[in-house]
């Protein structure tokens, strides 16, 4: 029988890009969902069918009763919720970011330590890694003992990296507390934002190829820019065995979860070009700076230490991203 057959889970940020393919995933699997999100970014229709097999909360995670109140009678905590934007949203608001995200943080452990959850799963981030290595094409492989010494370049990187220590630090005072910690690196998918304004590389390409094909893709850079992508069926897979190896483990990562591969931007743009099958030429703007110049996930540990790593290719994750956007914007013809 499957671990998670009958199994409560709790997910925080259950209507986001992550958290809505894993809710779709674990009801296949049999699990009992409650499912918490306020909708601030996340999307009901993300949902689809789940909502008919799950319960839905939308209140705020940083009204601490409300966590207390809720998060409980559950066997499993999966907080995915953060404060998130683009870069542009980051930098200008640091404070609202670290304060709002290390707040909902805070009240989501003590409310799985007050009412004795046994297992806990945190979404930590890329972003609590130095920035500095990642500053040249040929940087070297992003391992997790590089996030110290201690040097995130955003206040959303430092709010994780301090959650990582409480919650390292909450399973000394509470040893049947059993913790998981992913760093999720360059995940791409279905439900992703699509949005010219906010959304990210890859679907922004897919809107712009499918949309608005007469006018030049626009990349910031030259477009020799690395990075590592992981699509999102592997994201969850990986999840979803952090937590199954709890079971025989107090403390399973922080482990990245990605792809150890790497690709430019440039060719991210080719490619998915060639999926559309349209001719759309690319322009490079190298008067826009780029936070990270090259990036590089290490995911030997995971595989070494609990036997995980992505299977999908670029190329298969590209072509369901342009068929899910695709999808998504005819209905909303």
């Amino acid at each position: 029988m499957s671990f998670w057959k009958n199994k409560r889970v709790l997910v925080t940020g259950a209507a986001g890009f992550i958290g809505s393919n894993l809710v779709e995933n674990l009801i296949n699997e049999g699990s009992d969902l409650v499912l918490i999100d306020n909708l601030e970014r996340g999307k009901i229709e993300y949902l689809g069918n789940s909502l008919d097999k799950a319960e839905l909360h939308t209140e705020d995670l940083r009204n601490k009763q409300f966590c207390e109140n809720t998060i409980k009678n559950v066997d499993i905590v999966i907080h995915l919720a953060s404060k998130v934007g683009g870069i542009g949203f980051y930098t200008s608001n640091p404070y609202e970011v670290m304060d709002t995200n290390m707040q909902i943080d805070s009240n989501v452990l003590n409310a799985v330590i007050k009412n004795k959850i046994k297992y806990y799963f945190y979404a930590s981030s890329a972003h609590v890694y130095p920035i500095e290595p990642q500053g040249v094409a040929d940087s070297p492989l992003i391992k997790e003992d590089h996030a110290y010494p201690a040097n995130p370049e955003l206040t959303y990187g430092w709010a994780k990296l301090i959650a990582e220590k409480q919650i390292l630090a909450a399973c000394v005072e509470n040893p049947e507390l059993n913790v998981a910690i992913a760093r999720y690196i360059g995940i791409y998918g279905k439900n992703q934002d699509y949005k010219l304004e906010t959304g990210s590389v890859i679907p922004v390409f897919s809107n712009r190829a499918i949309n608005h094909p007469a006018i030049p893709f626009s990349v910031w850079g030259t477009g020799k820019e690395t990075r590592s992508y992981c699509y999102i069926d592997d994201a969850v897979a990986g999840t979803k065995a952090m937590v199954e190896n709890l079971v025989n483990k107090q403390i399973v990562g922080p482990y990245n979860v990605g792809q150890q591969s790497r690709v430019t931007i440039e060719d991210i743009a080719n490619l998915v070009i060639d999926i559309s099958e349209k001719n759309i030429e690319v322009e490079y703007d190298t008067t826009k700076e780029t936070l990270i110049w090259g990036q590089w996930c290490d995911c030997s540990k995971i595989k070494a230490e609990i036997g995980w790593e992505a299977q999908t290719t670029l190329s298969e994750g590209l072509r369901c991203v342009y068929e899910d956007i695709k999808r998504r914007l005819d209905n909303e013809k």
